[in-house]
């Protein structure tokens, strides 16, 4: 089955963003988070009212946001940013770092953060890259991770070392197995996870993207959102598609946008049964580029849309930072 989305899918047409992710919907105030990783914004609207759009911004041009993770405070954030972890409040309109990678020189230049979730005990997981200036001149270099931080005392480990592009990610209901993308292998990844001894093992794919788009040169797998029935809706960056496979990694359906790079999805809304798609511009790596204007080939990268269904998709809803900021 395939479905097809249009002008009409765009849920807030006054804004357009360079590179938009991260999405995450908040049920306890009926609330749209995403972020904007190359200008360093975390963005809220209330879906009841769209035009209630907040922003946190930071300051210094040179930080990024990759992600973002919910407390039990609904106006503050873990905003994952370049160097590590930061306190973003929508009530202060203040972003500070709380605690920092301990990355040396060398990769506090080349690296930034990129996906992470809260697992079901609160801790936090959250893969690094390459920043973007090397990646532009360098390429992707094996040189990331996913890291593990947790909660209590901040202790962090190494998950997986050595990635290109450490992406989506969700545990299983049960939190017995993890699914983890690393987009340049074209994989998502799913691995056996024991908590009592935070050890994975028996990597083994569980979606290859070259099979299923054979004519794509770069079927990436991106941001990914799971349902409590092990059913996953992966966004495909490069070809213009969210694809939704069962818990078997059967492919169940299609969804085509009318922008090329797809980058995260999430579901939410009072009945659960709306899935919000994050895209990218396609000049989206050129500091010129004027995200607002509408673009010459009808690429409407940069725009959030929504799909409403005529079901509860039975979303996992988000785990919440366990940890103190």
């Amino acid at each position: 089955m395939t479905f097809s989305l249009s002008k009409e899918n765009i849920l807030v047409p006054s804004y357009r963003g360079r590179l938009t992710e991260g999405i995450t919907y908040d049920p306890r105030n009926d609330s749209l988070i995403w972020i904007d990783i190359i200008v360093g914004e975390v963005h809220r609207i209330s879906l009841s009212d769209t035009s209630k759009h907040e922003i946190l911004k930071w300051k210094n041009p040179a930080e990024t946001v990759g992600a973002i993770a919910l407390t039990k405070q609904e106006d503050v954030l873990v905003v994952c940013s370049k160097y590590g972890l930061a306190k973003g409040d929508f009530s202060t309109g203040e972003i500070e770092y709380f605690f920092k990678y301990p990355h040396d020189e060398q990769q506090q230049v080349r690296l930034r953060s990129n996906d992470g979730i809260v697992d079901p005990w609160g801790h936090l997981w959250i893969g690094v890259m390459n920043d973007f200036n090397v990646a532009t001149t360098e390429g992707i270099k094996p040189e990331g991770k996913l890291y593990r931080i947790n909660t209590t005392d901040f202790t962090i480990e190494t998950m997986v070392d050595n990635t290109l592009i450490a992406n989506g990610l969700a545990f299983s209901e049960d939190g017995t197995k993890l699914f983890w993308t690393d987009s340049l292998t074209f994989t998502i990844w799913r691995f056996d996870y024991d908590y009592k001894t935070n050890t994975l093992s028996n990597k083994t794919p569980f979606i290859e993207t070259k099979k299923i788009y054979p004519d794509f040169e770069s079927p990436e797998p991106d941001g990914l959102v799971m349902t409590k029935d092990g059913d996953i809706y992966t966004t495909i960056f490069s070809t213009s598609t969210v694809l939704h496979v069962n818990a078997k990694g059967e492919v169940v359906e299609k969804i085509s946008l009318p922008a090329e790079r797809i980058t995260c999805a999430t579901i939410g809304g009072k009945q659960g049964d709306t899935l919000f798609v994050t895209t990218g511009h396609l000049d989206l790596e050129k500091p010129t580029c004027d995200s607002r204007a509408e673009d010459k080939d009808g690429d409407l990268g940069g725009f959030l849309f929504s799909l409403k269904l005529d079901r509860n998709l039975n979303g996992q809803p988000k785990n919440i930072w366990g940890g103190k900021l």
